[in-house]
């Protein structure tokens, strides 16, 4: 093989190679990211929540970063997995309030994921009275149907025996 030949297949075999490399960086899919609402001790209904709870960014693999925010002001900035972010909504205003977070991988690329929640006062004494009220009414309606089953059957036992 002369060597005008080999300089040309030297050239087309980098060509090739590089070619590979930069069409691998390409193809490269941005991060993906979901949140996951984990309660610590609280309370949560549909989009209500009270009390202590963590939140959780489920990120692609290729993520080493994620920002958690709270109607856009950075609450906290996670930097290993598990990324996560605890709090407590009894350190926040009572009401509606968008969480966001961003994750960050070593390309700079993003992924954003945002919920909206409701913040309502919780208190394990509100629940425990809640329990409470909901026992004693179920309680009651017992045994107002008892009583009422009980007199229904003496009326009838003393009917048939004339």
């Amino acid at each position: 093989m002369n060597a005008k030949v080999r300089k040309v297949v030297c050239i087309i075999t980098v060509l090739v190679v590089l070619t590979l490399l930069c069409g691998a960086a390409m193809v490269q899919a941005d991060p993906t990211l979901s949140l996951k609402w984990y309660k610590n001790n609280g309370y949560g209904m549909g989009n209500d929540i009270g009390g202590q709870w963590t939140l959780t960014a489920d990120a692609s693999s290729d993520v080493n970063r994620v920002e958690f925010y709270l109607d856009n002001q950075l609450q906290q900035n996670s930097t290993q997995a598990p990324f996560q972010w605890a709090f407590n909504t009894a350190d926040y205003s009572l009401g509606t309030h968008t969480i966001k977070a961003v994750a960050y991988n070593a390309e700079g690329q993003t992924a954003t994921a945002t919920a909206e929640r409701n913040f309502v006062e919780y208190s394990a004494t509100n629940i425990f009275g809640l329990v409470i009220g909901v026992a004693v009414a179920v309680i009651a309606i017992a045994l107002v149907v008892a009583v009422y089953r009980i007199k229904k059957e003496s009326k009838n036992k003393n009917r048939y025996q004339a």
